[in-house]
């Protein structure tokens, strides 16, 4: 099977999951009774979750640009905000994820560090958000009354928290820096013209992931992994507070959980349908009435949504890059086609000698002098 035909599979099962997912909130709730709640929030709320919305991902760029500072002490902060944004921008509009190819891919330049190191930090990422929202999965079960969710659920989530902890533990040492050293002298690999390439990329790797090698450095990373769930935690609160839901306390923060780890099944991109659903059961699950439910969950989704969708493709927009360059995998050049020193670790290209001026047109991107 062809990977065109692999995507596009990929794309319809998205669509029919959404699909199904709507359908089964849409069957839940009553549209005048939905029209009703919708009506119990007020643009002061609304900026209040926003401003919440702000700070939690003020922290996540902050706790980014730690990582990504260890092994290139002289990074700005401010190199690290619109890839962020940017690629979160991406996800929201586009599918498989688009926008995690392309903050690793498309701004090595702007953060000073080659794609496999950009990779790494992602992974890490990826494993104290997911520490945390199951942490904060079962402060929510906790809450709730014996039988109301299936054992097997209980077990999977459980199970889930133990992986993401032995992860987080084991990952530095996974991928050691000397293996990937000494692998081009290894007698099975030995003048494979490949060797060389590997060993660079998986000793930039290794020391991508040997960040977390530190427990002070692990424990500040945490630490600011869970402010940011707070912050992004207190969206929920403070949308559940303005329905006056009725659900227990600890509900928003579960439906936080549910409707977050739930972003990993497929749907379209934005996760249409599959967070709002899920966001939703687990707010009812507190005790609140399916109508206010789901104009929670939807509400809670424009909000997380619609502003970070905005800021990400304006600034993409500015900067020129389009769809295509997206899509196609290429290494975008988001300032516009200006040409910059190659990032670290990265050999830059052997220039070609000239004895005179030559001026090559490269399509779109403009026109690059390349002088004696």
């Amino acid at each position: 099977m062809s990977s065109e035909a692999v995507r596009w599979l990929k794309r319809s099962f998205g669509v029919a999951s959404t699909a199904g997912f709507v359908w089964l909130l849409a069957c839940e709730v009553d549209l005048n009774a939905l029209g009703r709640a919708f009506a119990g929030v007020s643009i002061p709320v609304v900026l209040l979750a926003l401003g919440f919305l702000a700070a939690g991902y003020a922290v996540r760029i902050v706790r980014w640009w730690w990582m990504l500072r260890v092994l290139e002490p002289s990074l700005p902060l401010g190199a690290c905000v619109w890839p962020l944004l940017a690629s979160i921008a991406i996800n929201n509009v586009l599918p498989l994820r688009a926008g995690d190819a392309f903050r690793v891919l498309g701004f090595r330049r702007q953060l000073r560090s080659p794609a496999v190191r950009v990779l790494g930090t992602l992974v890490i990422e990826r494993i104290l958000d997911l520490g945390v929202l199951v942490g904060f999965l079962f402060l929510g079960l906790l809450g709730l009354p014996d039988g109301s969710y299936p054992r097997d659920f209980v077990v999977a989530a459980a199970s889930l928290a133990g992986a993401g902890i032995v992860a987080i533990l084991v990952l530095p040492l996974l991928v050691p820096g000397r293996f990937w050293e000494h692998l081009p002298g290894r007698r099975f690999l030995a003048g494979r013209r490949w060797a060389e390439a590997v060993s660079r990329q998986g000793t930039l790797l290794a020391e991508a992931l040997g960040v977390v090698r530190s427990p002070q450095r692990l424990l500040a990373l945490l630490g600011l992994s869970i402010l940011a769930w707070i912050c992004e935690g207190a969206v929920f609160a403070t949308v559940a507070a303005a329905l006056q839901a009725g659900a227990a306390p600890l509900g928003p923060w579960f439906a936080l959980a549910t409707g977050t780890l739930a972003t990993v099944l497929p749907s379209t991109p934005g996760y249409i349908g599959t967070f709002d659903y899920f966001a939703a059961q687990g707010l009812a699950a507190q005790g609140a009435s399916p109508e206010v439910s789901a104009a929670f969950a939807l509400i809670v989704h424009a909000v997380l949504w619609a502003p970070l969708t905005a800021a990400g493709l304006l600034y993409l927009l500015v900067r020129g890059v389009r769809p295509r360059h997206i899509m196609g995998g290429v290494s975008s050049d988001p300032n516009g086609g200006r040409a910059e020193a190659p990032p670290p670790s990265e050999k830059p290209p052997a220039a070609p000698r000239t004895s005179a001026t030559t001026t090559i047109r490269a399509g779109a991107a403009g026109e690059a002098r390349c002088e004696r």
